[in-house]
């Protein structure tokens, strides 16, 4: 089974997450903070991770980076509310993320994201 870890400080937006994702078949772990994301991938190295920025403790370019040193294959997509400004949408693929997209979203943004970041993962 495919393990996604959201890493979101919003349990709401987490929960919308989770719900989309479990209806495709993943195992979710849930993180508040870009530190437990870290740790959880860690414990867990998930296929596919969703990441919010603007986060307490360590934010989500932190988490990204820290992931990365950790595993250079990590799958990452950022899913922010900031990603409405370009330079957030270009430091996040400088980060390393696979894809960006701007909170709200729909299901079919996320899943298309999601279809694109793990193609040929299969």
């Amino acid at each position: 089974m495919k393990v996604a870890l959201v890493v979101d400080d919003s349990q709401y937006f987490r929960q919308i997450i989770k719900n989309i994702l479990e209806e495709y078949n993943f195992k979710v772990i849930e993180a508040e903070n870009g530190l437990v994301g870290y740790e959880k991938y860690v414990e867990y190295k998930p296929t596919l991770v969703t990441m919010d920025i603007n986060m307490p403790i360590l934010d989500g370019f932190g988490c990204i980076k820290k992931i990365l040193d950790f595993d250079k294959n990590a799958k990452i997509i950022i899913c922010s509310s900031m990603m409405f400004l370009n330079v957030y949408i270009a430091e996040g693929l400088e980060s390393g993320a696979k894809a960006c997209l701007c909170k709200p979203f729909t299901t079919s943004e996320l899943i298309n994201a999601v279809d694109t970041v793990l193609m040929g993962d299969d």
